[in-house]
């Protein structure tokens, strides 16, 4: 018996040795197959994939767990390589999960036989949705399926030779146990029985193992992600303009505001506090202190009950309110400072209008072509990319002509795009 079929020996011999210890064995024995001839082209090597979920009880939790088991023969039927990988799903998620594990298991399964450079392979398995899939037969369920299945079709066209056979469970069972061993390796990762032992969890965004405790669990869906992560996502949509959700796939789920207050930096909570007072507020009741060291945030019934009572008169008639935060007054009407014994429309007509604040926005969005979103009336300014404005408030429009976008489809037959907002010249660095 040579080193590599004593190595093979160990790897088969325990089921419960030490997952690491297993991966060192199967590089040791992938280093003495280096060492030998190369095999011929003409060599038909036979894979076998499987792969697993299952729901499991961890500490009174009830979780699912994805086990996969990947094993590569050569023509004599000797085992060249095997591996088995595990990893959490979405607790309590059935469905097409089962059909995702077996993809990526034949995902894993093609990745390593292109490492080892085979170029004919003979692929088994007992599961048939992955081949209708593959065929056609089998609609594409998400996202995840389809990108597998493109990754798949992608990895096939570098052999030579493939072949797919549909066979019994019987027929592949030591994969199977590689599949079952990976999911109890997993499980007993998790199982916190004994006081001693540390839970880790595997953060869905960046794969990474960290310790449950610096896990951030969404508080409404309950999805769970690593602080690091869940800080950055949280960070680019406040600083998009809207509120932190659920980085899961077609969650909507909001981040609550108390829970935010150690996740986040106290400017950015302090954004975060004003985002959510915005989406609390109807767009058509929105109102801004149109000083500029103020801009506080104000709706129209807000205002008015702060406006003395004694002026209720005039504010109804002329449009005149008091900020809530600066207690300084302002036009409703025209946004701008309160204008006494002016009417708003000889006001806008006037100097002191021209020369106002407003005036010059105004002015300044005119003359860079910024585009004014007529639902909130936010103004957005194009800076790279297709004319397509998704703005902060949801709304969807033309950046060219203003029109609607409906269902991700314009209303108007302006250009999508113009070539100087696409490719664009990247700022040189250290003088070249």
């Amino acid at each position: 018996m040579d080193i590599s079929d004593e190595l093979k020996a160990a790897v088969g011999a325990d089921s419960d040795i030490d997952f690491a210890f297993q991966l060192q064995i199967q590089e040791a024995i992938k280093a003495s197959l280096a060492s030998k001839p190369s095999s011929s082209n003409d060599d038909v090597f036979k894979v076998y994939f499987k792969g697993l979920v299952s729901d499991e009880t961890v500490s009174n939790v009830k979780m699912s767990f994805a086990g996969i088991g990947v094993a590569i023969c050569d023509t004599s039927g000797s085992c060249l390589f095997k591996s088995r990988k595990s990893f959490i799903l979405d607790a309590g998620v059935r469905g097409t999960e089962g059909d995702r594990v077996e993809l990526e298991a034949l995902t894993e399964a093609l990745n390593v036989a292109v490492n080892h450079g085979f170029k004919r392979v003979r692929i088994f398995s007992d599961c048939n949705s992955v081949y209708q899939y593959l065929n056609g037969k089998r609609k594409r369920t998400n996202n995840k399926i389809e990108t597998l299945i493109d990754q798949l079709k992608h990895i096939q066209s570098k052999f030579t030779s493939y072949e797919r056979f549909h066979v019994e469970q019987n027929d592949i069972n030591f994969v199977y146990k590689l599949a079952r061993d990976a999911i109890t390796f997993e499980v007993a990762k998790w199982d916190n029985s004994d006081s001693g032992v540390t839970i880790t969890e595997q953060c869905k965004i960046c794969f990474e193992y960290t310790d449950n405790d610096n896990i951030y669990t969404v508080n409404t869906c309950r999805h769970r992600y690593c602080f690091s992560c869940i800080r950055k996502h949280a960070e680019a949509r406040l600083l998009q303009g809207m509120l932190p959700d659920c980085p899961h796939e077609k969650c909507e789920s909001k981040f609550g505001i108390e829970r935010c207050k150690k996740l986040l930096k106290p400017e950015l909570y302090n954004i975060m506090r004003s985002r959510v007072k915005e989406a609390s507020i109807p767009l058509t009741d929105k109102v801004y202190c149109p000083f500029s060291n103020c801009s506080a945030l104000m709706s129209k019934d807000e205002v008015k009950e702060h406006t003395p009572t004694s002026s209720s008169t005039a504010a109804g008639d002329t449009g005149m309110r008091k900020c809530v935060e600066c207690n300084r007054r302002f036009c409703i009407n025209c946004k701008v400072p309160w204008h006494d014994n002016v009417t708003c429309s000889d006001y806008v007509n006037s100097s002191k209008f021209r020369s106002s604040g407003e005036a010059k926005l105004k002015s300044l969005a005119t003359k860079k072509h910024w585009r004014e979103c007529i639902k909130c009336k936010n103004l957005v300014e194009l800076a790279m990319g297709c004319y397509h404005i998704y703005c902060r408030c949801g709304y969807e429009f033309c950046y060219t002509c203003g029109a609607e976008w409906v269902n991700k489809k314009p209303t108007c037959k302006c250009p999508l795009w113009n070539e100087r907002n696409i490719l664009y010249a990247q700022p040189h660095r250290n003088g070249w």
